[in-house]
């Protein structure tokens, strides 16, 4: 006799794992029909063969998350049309494009500056010595996925990779963090301990946190968000009215900003840029306001902006 059991739901359905039951998952509808749908919950489309050619480019259930905020009680308020939907999904689109350029020397930044000092402080292997890091557990996890983007990138003959490899048989830090994830990265610095230190006693995270003129503490909270963002651009996901799963801490200025929406990420990614390359922010928030102003019937407040938001971009 089978030692499991426990009674499991079919790939139809029946029952789950508690005893309880799912509902029947709704059947697949067409395009044409998709956009009969949307007609019947009160959305205006003028012209349903448009509509069904967007809905082919881009999925029904991806759009769902971008009206959201144009429905009550499963249904679109009065007037909303599908010109509303289109004008917050393209803003959502171009501003990803905007934080994952934005993100981008930050990335590159932090690669370089951790890479330097680890390896002028502690030997071009120091990524790997556990005993330089605080969670050993933590660290064991980051070099486990660190191994596989090592593999992946001898798999495709990486020069940087292969070179080192047949060489010395294996990768200094300047080289390891050219493959490595941000994630990865970010986890490594977030992880350092004061054992990793230049012989004046300087730590590699406080060395580190002043190439870009901050604190380690924000500088470990900022990578992280920073990294969280950075996938959600790389996936293609909805910025417009997520809450962010890992929260930046502010500087004590910025207070009034914080929380879990794209707003609090701009403030993080403006003040990096005032203190790394305060020569480069101008550009950056023109470009911004642009995006924004090419879409103005589009409500900020679900992306968290304050109404002075043009004042911080440009104080």
């Amino acid at each position: 006799m089978n030692g499991n059991s426990t009674p499991h739901a079919s790939a139809h359905g029946a029952a789950n794992q508690a005893g309880s039951f799912f509902f029947p998952m709704k059947p697949a509808l067409d395009y044409a029909s998709q956009v009969a749908h949307l007609r019947e919950r009160g959305l205006v489309i003028e012209d349903a063969a448009d509509a069904a050619s967007w809905l082919s480019d881009t999925n029904y259930y991806r759009l769902r998350g971008y009206w959201i905020t144009l429905e009550r009680d499963g249904r679109f308020i009065p007037g909303t049309t599908l010109g509303d939907i289109r004008g917050i999904y393209r803003l959502d689109q171009e501003l990803r494009l905007w934080l994952w350029h934005a993100i981008g020397p930050i990335e590159i930044k932090a690669r370089t500056s951790l890479a330097y000092h680890l390896a002028r402080a502690c030997g071009p292997l120091a990524h790997r010595e556990s005993g330089l890091f605080s969670d050993g557990r933590a660290h064991a996890r980051s070099m486990s996925g660190y191994e596989k983007e090592m593999a992946r990138a001898e798999r495709g003959n990486v020069p940087c990779v292969t070179h080192n490899l047949r060489k010395y048989g294996d990768l200094p830090v300047w080289a390891a963090v050219e493959i490595m994830s941000m994630g990865t990265m970010s986890q490594l610095y977030g992880n350092l301990s004061g054992r990793a230190s230049y012989p004046d006693g300087t730590t590699v995270s406080q060395a580190v946190s002043k190439d870009f003129d901050i604190k380690p503490y924000l500088l470990k909270s900022w990578l992280r968000h920073l990294t969280y963002v950075r996938n959600l651009c790389g996936h293609h996901s909805r910025i417009y009215n997520r809450s962010m799963t890992t929260r930046a801490t502010m500087l004590r200025k910025d207070s009034r900003h914080e929380g879990l929406k794209a707003w609090a990420t701009i403030v993080v990614i403006m003040r990096m840029y005032q203190r790394a390359w305060p020569g480069r922010w101008a550009d950056m928030a023109d470009s911004l306001t642009r995006i924004i102003d090419s879409h103005p019937d589009v409500d900020l407040k679900p992306m968290g902006f304050p109404d002075d938001w043009r004042n911080v971009l440009r104080p």
